[in-house]
């Protein structure tokens, strides 16, 4: 994935998961604009636990049974930034096309509207990449062409850096 790009297709990505920032156990600081890498594992008890937290709204081409919707081609996500008062902020934009599972996407479409949100890009490499947002920022919508046709899932949110790799 090419970072700290305006626009792109994110082609490789094959899951994106929508976790809340209240489970996530990474401490990203605001302050620090272009941080690029952390770890997205920890051990507790001598067991490796992820640190991001559990999937509300998952997404995926090949959907398991904790899917809700099915991916129908590559997401897009553009990230302008615009210098503010508080620093550089990133504004992301991330549309994800879905073919299928469009019930289950708005079933759990409350458990992450109005609320500060956090999102997992995993590759087919298996390598996650994380877009946090900043409190306040975050919004999620269903935008439906045809009825459970085709829908667009549509993420925004805004952070002080652009997607941060998870080691």
């Amino acid at each position: 994935m090419i970072q700290n790009c305006n626009d792109q297709l994110l082609d490789d990505v094959i899951r994106v998961d929508i976790v809340l920032a209240s489970t996530c156990d990474i401490e990203v600081p605001f302050d620090v604009p272009g941080e690029t890498v952390t770890m997205g594992t920890k051990t507790v008890g001598g067991q490796t636990v992820d640190r991001i937290g559990p999937s509300v709204l998952g997404l995926a081409f090949d959907t398991k049974d904790s899917d809700q919707g099915e991916i129908a081609s590559a997401p897009s996500l553009k990230q302008p930034e615009k210098i503010t008062a508080v620093g550089i902020v990133v504004n992301h934009d991330l549309q994800v096309p879905i073919s299928a599972g469009f019930e289950e996407v708005k079933a759990a479409l409350p458990g992450v509207q109005l609320k500060d949100i956090h999102v997992v890009l995993t590759t087919v490499a298996g390598t996650r990449y994380l877009l946090y947002s900043v409190p306040g920022s975050s919004n999620v919508l269903m935008d439906e062409q045809d009825v459970n046709q085709t829908a667009t899932l549509k993420v925004t949110m805004q952070s002080m850096s652009h997607v941060i790799k998870l080691i």
